[in-house]
């Protein structure tokens, strides 16, 4: 099974990365639920590492363009 996401601190915040893309799909307070969606996502719940940017939420969409420019 292939690890397509993987959880990055950025800003203090717990982030789920798409390792194909660098989409930031979702942020989180807590290291733990960040781990969940990771693992939630790696099992299969969503599009396999190839996540389309219109899914994204435009909060991930902000994430997305602040951590390209850091």
């Amino acid at each position: 099974m292939a690890m397509n996401y993987k959880v990055v601190e950025i800003g203090g915040s717990y982030c789920v990365e798409e390792k194909t893309t660098g989409y930031i799909i979702e942020a989180y307070n807590s290291p733990d639920e960040a781990k969940k969606k990771m693992k939630f996502l790696n099992l299969g719940g969503a599009f396999d590492g190839f996540t389309p940017s219109f899914v994204l939420s435009e909060n991930s969409k902000k994430l997305n363009k602040t951590s390209k420019n850091m």
